[in-house]
């Protein structure tokens, strides 16, 4: 009996861990937690798929008064069996400091891979033409735990004197 019971819980936790590496690299999740950019302490963010190889995406940081940002992913080569999933990505940037605020575009390029069964990376680049335009380079790991919860950890190196960022969460998948 007892080498039924703890064969049942290997199998168990076998499984769990097999369909958590299905949720590491979801597209469909809302995220939050610390957040280091200029005097910002958490963000928020999500995501869900639109269409195919459409992803919709929003992202709230408490920098000045707010930041926000909002728009889409398109990606090249979605799938499953794909060692790459390659993305373009733009939208709307705004940021508010109380007496000052702006608004503008944002682009760039990126590219999700599976490390592991459970571990996703997410590299990406981009432009941003608020505060008077930025470029940047991220990098970020996503781990997953259960099928629905995984650990997020990134950095972004900012250009043209903006601060870099560094931020560590929890995502939910659905």
């Amino acid at each position: 009996m007892k080498k039924f019971v703890l064969s049942t819980a290997l199998i168990a936790s076998g499984s769990l861990f097999f369909s958590a590496a299905s949720n590491a690299d979801s597209v469909n999740y809302i995220s939050g937690g610390f957040n280091d950019f200029y005097n910002s302490d958490f963000y928020v963010e999500g995501s869900t798929s639109i269409a195919d190889n459409w992803v919709g995406e929003v992202q709230f940081t408490d920098m000045g008064d707010y930041s926000l940002r909002a728009g889409a992913k398109y990606f090249l080569d979605m799938g499953a069996d794909r060692q790459f999933n390659t993305f373009l990505k733009g939208g709307v940037s705004h940021y508010d400091f109380g007496n000052s605020d702006d608004t503008s575009a944002y682009a760039g390029i990126g590219a999700m891979t599976k490390l592991s069964q459970q571990t996703t990376a997410i590299v990406d680049a981009g432009y941003d033409w608020g505060l008077d335009g930025f470029a940047s380079v991220s990098a970020r790991l996503r781990y997953a735990f259960t099928d629905r919860f995984s650990a997020d950890a990134g950095f972004r190196g900012n250009f043209n004197s903006i601060d870099n960022e560094v931020h560590l969460g929890v995502t939910y998948s659905f």
